[in-house]
């Protein structure tokens, strides 16, 4: 299963200095689906008061999570691949494009 963050740019939030109103964004809640459209549903299912207080479903802004499972498959791979595409990297005279740097950004990112 994916995890998703859903958010919108509708209405307006409350900052400390409450004599304000602050057009942003608000983050409306998370939701575990197979892809966008059931995490979507599920997120409504669990959450009506985001449909009660009038946000437009439809101007929900979704974006995928990183989940510590696919973190962890993630390192799977670059453990077993960075050792082998480094020297074929060398042998190649460091080539502009090559996956191996690719694979060094992502075990940065998946750490």
């Amino acid at each position: 299963m994916n995890e998703y963050i859903f958010y919108t740019c509708e209405g307006y939030t409350e900052p400390p200095l409450k004599n304000k109103e602050t057009e942003n964004c608000q983050v409306l809640g998370r939701a575990i689906g197979k892809n966008v459209k059931e995490a979507r549903q599920n997120l409504l299912k669990n959450n009506p008061w985001i449909v009660e207080c009038g946000f437009d479903i439809e101007e929900l802004i979704c974006k995928q999570l990183l989940t510590d499972e696919t973190k962890h498959d993630i390192r799977e791979l670059i453990d077993y691949l960075i050792q082998d595409e480094q020297r074929h990297f060398q042998e190649c005279g460091r080539p502009k494009k090559h996956v191996y740097k690719t694979l060094r950004r992502l075990a940065i990112v998946v750490k």
